[in-house]
């Protein structure tokens, strides 16, 4: 048993330095049809929008740039942010040997290393699965917001997504940017236009990854990506965002080779889903309203 535990620690180790490729693409190859389609059939029951600050057009084209603007303008516009980032890797994460990875049932010698991956893989992400934080009124967040470190925060063009809907309900707009499936031998620079993604060589050459090299070795990993999207409730009257939630889902298959006291696994492939939720709420004054008492005058 505390070998099998050695073994998932490693291979654990290796996934968490793996956490940031959880970012979302987009297939471009029938985006103008999937607007003419899905976008219309999302919102028609929409009210007009001649009480909102900025009326805005149905098309995708024209909801992605109203959200680059407002969105961008959170980086500009230095509100108070209160964020969450969540990291989930699901239960149906799977050791193979090299090649077998669309194999029915898995090899004897990792039935072990399977059966206690679930346990082992809660215990090594409780520390890391949630990290909340604030940005107070003014202060630069540009190292909170995605994408980090940029003045910005999308350069998303239409071409990059698979749709953009918007939907008037009450005093809010609800906007949806939706991505197609995308594996990582495709334009994985579209991913940079609005999530973080961190460059594969980096990640190969990392000391992180260098710390398992006595049990496993990090030879090459491949990632698809689908399901992602970002969300964003808007205050129509103001034009403000007041909450952005992006959610990137990506399937992992990392290429490992077992190395001293694990020389004997050889060749293995580590499968595994990993979700990442980012969550932002923001507040764009610090003003709160006068009472009574303060404006009354004594005649």
């Amino acid at each position: 048993m505390k070998r099998i535990f050695t073994v998932l620690m490693a291979i654990l180790l290796v996934s968490a330095m793996l956490l940031s490729l959880a970012a979302c693409g987009s297939d471009k190859g029938d985006a103008s049809e999937k607007d003419a389609t899905e976008t219309t059939e999302f919102i028609t029951d929409a009210a007009e929008y001649t009480e909102s600050a900025t009326p805005v057009n149905k098309t995708s084209a024209d909801v992605l740039e109203y959200f680059n603007t407002l969105v961008n303008g959170v980086k500009t516009g230095k509100p108070a942010i209160s964020y969450n980032y969540e990291i989930n890797v699901p239960d149906d994460i799977k050791v193979t040997k090299k090649g077998a990875e669309e194999a029915e049932e898995i090899d004897e010698s990792l039935t072990s290393i399977n059966d206690a991956a679930k346990g082992i893989k809660d215990l090594f992400l409780k520390n890391i699965k949630n990290t909340s934080g604030e940005v107070a009124f003014g202060n630069d967040n540009t190292e909170v917001l995605l994408v980090k470190g940029e003045p910005w925060a999308s350069s998303l063009t239409v071409d990059d997504i698979d749709y953009a809907t918007i939907k008037e309900v009450g005093e809010y707009y609800h906007i949806t940017i939706a991505f197609g499936d995308i594996a990582e031998d495709e334009d994985a620079d579209i991913l940079a236009k609005a999530f973080d993604l961190r460059d594969k060589e980096d990640v190969l050459a990392s000391e992180e990854i260098a710390k398992t090299s006595e049990y496993l070795k990090l030879n090459d990993y491949t990632v698809s990506y689908s399901g992602c999207r970002i969300t964003a409730r808007v205050n129509r009257y103001t034009d403000e965002i007041e909450n952005i939630n992006y959610y990137k889902a990506a399937l992992v298959t990392a290429d490992m080779t077992g190395a001293g006291p694990l020389e004997s696994y050889g060749d293995v492939s580590v499968i595994f889903k990993l979700e990442d939720i980012a969550d932002y709420n923001m507040t764009w004054t610090t003003e709160y309203p006068t009472s009574p008492l303060e404006t009354s005058t004594v005649a």
